[in-house]
């Protein structure tokens, strides 16, 4: 019987979401109120099967790391399990960072020999699906491929992705990496799967110089294997969200919302570690005289005096009486004070919207800071940022790391971002 090992893809920060992962990469980012971007990867491998489980990991890992534990919330600890956190390689003639994703695997190549495994399941912890790995195997061995990638149907930014032409069978005919006119809207979704000996000899030669040209992108070794191995194609019709911008991440959290949500998370059943900095679990929400929840997700810990409507609470979240709280994705412990108005904003963790502050006012004017990544209307804050009490805050802005009350001031207007004034940049817009 054939096995599989698992590498996942976890280093990235994702400069477009901005200050959302300004601490931590963008596989740490919370989606879904109690989940974090990585686990639903985690997840799909251990329903999988798939028990041995390597994570490259590189950009402010440490929140990544407690999250993920010993792997035990997703079964992942064991005699034959387990969760290995696999950074830059150093040794005594050479330290390099990863220069990139082949580079990463390449660095990581004993790891993956020494692995009891036919196969290796590479995937990316910065995407949001539920997908059943087993049929994926399964067409692998059945068509004796060297290396399968997963692909799925995408019509509206297929420019953004990686493109393949698949033929009557299955087979890759060609890939390209994100062309400008897309010849199909087969777009991958970062999940390949490798006969091992073959991953080990392809990485070597592109890695190591036994190849005319040098690469460290995936991207680069996939074109390469299409053009000389079995490579076969896999599609997947699930629902699927790649938050690259700040924009799609506030879509894709008003998506779960609803009696008949586009993206019912709850029917994934992901697992997550609820308990990572706990001593024992959040209590049940708490809805105080006053209180009024519309078409919401509110987690564990909350306590709620006044008015939410169609948003995302992660647990410890606070708000306060008479405050009403529209559209909004908030994080673990963030308070929102007597009186406080917050419209359409994504808060990281432990910020305070103090009283009678409103956010969310004024036009819509796309973020001069990331206008690709933040127009729709939110307005982002970064973790532990206080707002004035009264403070008028515009739609898209950011209010970056370290901000302090003095630095923001008692008027954003739309689109303009706040910094710490430490950072030497104009700190009021």
């Amino acid at each position: 019987m054939r096995k599989a090992i698992a590498m996942v893809f976890a280093g990235g920060r994702g400069e477009d979401l901005s200050v959302l992962t300004e601490r931590r990469p963008k596989s740490a980012v919370i989606f879904g109120g109690i989940y974090r971007c990585i686990d639903f990867a985690l997840t799909n491998l251990a329903r999988a099967g798939i028990g041995q489980v390597g994570i490259l990991a590189q950009y402010r890992p440490a929140s990544l790391m407690d999250h993920v534990g010993t792997g035990m919330a997703w079964d992942l600890v064991g005699t034959s399990r387990g969760v290995r956190f696999l950074p830059p390689y150093l040794k005594l003639s050479v330290s390099e960072w990863y220069r990139g994703p082949a580079d990463a695997l390449f660095q990581n190549l004993e790891f993956v020999e020494r692995a009891d495994a036919s196969d290796v399941v590479v995937v990316s912890a910065d995407h949001v699906y539920s997908m059943d790995y087993g049929p994926l195997l399964d067409f692998h061995h059945e068509r004796d491929a060297d290396l399968t990638m997963v692909f799925a149907p995408r019509d509206a930014d297929a420019t953004r992705f990686g493109i393949g032409e698949l033929n009557a069978t299955g087979q890759i005919i060609n890939f390209m990496e994100k062309p400008e006119f897309p010849r199909t809207n087969l777009a991958s979704m970062s999940v390949y799967v490798f006969k091992k000996e073959v991953l080990v000899e392809e990485l070597r030669r592109a890695v190591s110089g036994e190849e005319q040209t040098v690469t460290f992108q995936i991207h680069e070794v996939l074109r390469r294997m299409i053009s000389r191995r079995r490579a076969y194609g896999f599609i997947f019709r699930g629902a699927w969200s790649y938050s690259r911008t700040l924009d799609e991440y506030y879509a894709f959290h008003q998506d779960v919302l609803g009696a008949a949500p586009a993206v019912d998370i709850a029917a994934w059943g992901v697992q997550s570690n609820l308990m990572a900095g706990r001593a024992s679990p959040p209590p049940p929400v708490r809805c105080l005289p006053g209180a009024r929840i519309v078409n919401s997700l509110v987690s564990a810990g909350c306590v709620i005096e006044g008015t939410v409507e169609n948003s995302v609470l992660s647990p410890g979240v606070r708000v306060g009486p008479r405050a009403v709280v529209k559209g909004s994705v908030l994080w673990d412990d963030v308070v929102v004070e007597a009186d406080a108005q917050v419209s359409a904003a994504i808060a990281d963790k432990r910020v305070i919207f103090s009283r009678g502050c409103q956010v969310g006012v004024g036009e819509s004017v796309a973020s001069e800071e990331k206008p690709a990544s933040l127009s729709c209307g939110a307005t982002v804050l970064a973790m532990n940022v206080r707002l004035p009490a009264g403070a008028r805050v515009g739609r898209n802005c950011l209010i970056h790391v370290e901000a302090t009350p003095d630095d923001i001031g008692m008027q954003v207007p739309p689109g303009k971002s706040v910094w710490p004034a430490a950072t030497g940049r104009p700190v009021r817009p």
